[in-house]
């Protein structure tokens, strides 16, 4: 969510949405592996989990940094157009790594959901069904904040002093999480 708002402040309303259901495209593919016996690729390798965790962390926290790095860039683009510099196939594309590389995710996927199963129904419908349950409850809250963030944009949008703010402040709370999911990892 954090990583969606950033994108809307960022680059408008377009970018924070397709931000949204690209990171939903990325940890439906934790759901749909899951489902289909991740768990036991992860038990026969444990390793496998940590490094993928550690993409992940490494990449949000390359993304932050970016932010930061060109937040002079991103005050004056955003005079120009909404989602300026950047195309829609890249921001899905970013937001998608985003989603497949969440720690979190992973955990949550290969480790929490797996309780919540009924073991006399069927595995796979189970958490097919809260799988997406999960997505569709994540696209519709992210999609709400990107909605107001995108609002609050219009009054930042006014002086591009506020824009490079808001930049900079998103990236260093991009920056912040990554930190934060290292101290969680270690």
């Amino acid at each position: 969510m954090v990583f969606a708002v950033g994108r809307t402040l960022s680059l408008g309303r377009a970018v924070g949405l397709v931000t949204v259901f690209a990171n939903a495209a990325g940890t439906s593919v934790w759901i749909l592996v899951s489902a289909f016996g991740l768990n036991a690729l992860i038990q026969a390798f444990p390793g496998l989990l940590s490094i993928i965790q550690w993409l992940g962390v490494a990449y949000l926290a390359y993304l932050g940094l970016k932010a930061i790095i060109n937040s002079k860039r991103a005050a004056d683009e955003s005079q120009q157009f909404e989602g300026a510099g950047k195309s829609l196939g890249k921001v899905f594309a970013e937001g998608f790594v985003v989603g497949i590389t969440n720690p979190k995710v992973a955990v949550f996927f290969t480790a929490i959901l797996p309780q919540f199963i009924n073991p006399s129904g069927s595995f796979l419908i189970q958490f097919l069904l809260l799988g997406l349950i999960f997505e569709v409850l994540g696209v519709i809250g992210d999609s709400i904040w990107v909605i107001g963030a995108a609002t609050f944009r219009e009054w930042i949008l006014t002086k591009p002093s506020r824009m490079r703010a808001i930049a900079i402040i998103g990236g260093v709370l991009i920056v912040l999480v990554s930190i934060w999911l290292v101290l969680e990892l270690i």
